[in-house]
């Protein structure tokens, strides 16, 4: 009876520890799967603010450029050359939108150690989307703002 009282209570232990190991497991890749969505944005984000091409002085206030699964933009022809990225966009795991804010153009900010005479400057909000909830691996957005210097003609 003794004996079979302790195999009861180590059955019990063992079926605890391995709920427990399962619901460990869960988090780990739910951890993975923010921290891929989280990188995934900004790859295509910092791939954004590294080309000129992508935030083109051109349009007023509100002015968009989007990858092509992005909706209510001016141009859905957004330039993305890494081709890990384009992939990534055309099987629409993740998308951009490049917006012009602000004013047409104003003076660079006294923080830009360049001639305040000689340049002016635009503003663009990038925003970046990952998302794979369909697949269970995540969704993220990031946006940030970009200050492009235009040379005063």
């Amino acid at each position: 009876m003794v004996s079979l009282m302790f195999l009861i209570a180590i059955t019990l232990l063992t079926i605890s520890s391995m709920g427990s190991s399962n619901m460990g497991l869960h988090m780990a890749q739910n951890e993975e799967a923010r921290l891929v969505a989280e990188q995934g944005a900004q790859a295509l984000a910092d791939a954004i603010v590294s080309d000129p091409a992508t935030t083109p002085v051109i349009g007023g206030s509100g002015y968009t450029i989007c990858t092509p699964t992005e909706t209510n933009c001016v141009s859905n022809s957004l330039p993305i050359t890494n081709t890990v990225l384009s992939y990534a966009i055309a099987s629409g795991h993740i998308s951009a939108k490049v917006e012009r804010i602000g004013l047409a153009f104003r003076p660079p900010s006294r923080l830009i150690e360049s001639s305040i005479d000689k340049f002016s400057t635009a503003s663009f909000e990038v925003t970046t989307t990952y998302d794979r909830v369909d697949e269970r691996l995540g969704r993220e957005q990031i946006t940030e703002g970009v200050l492009v210097l235009v040379p005063k003609l």
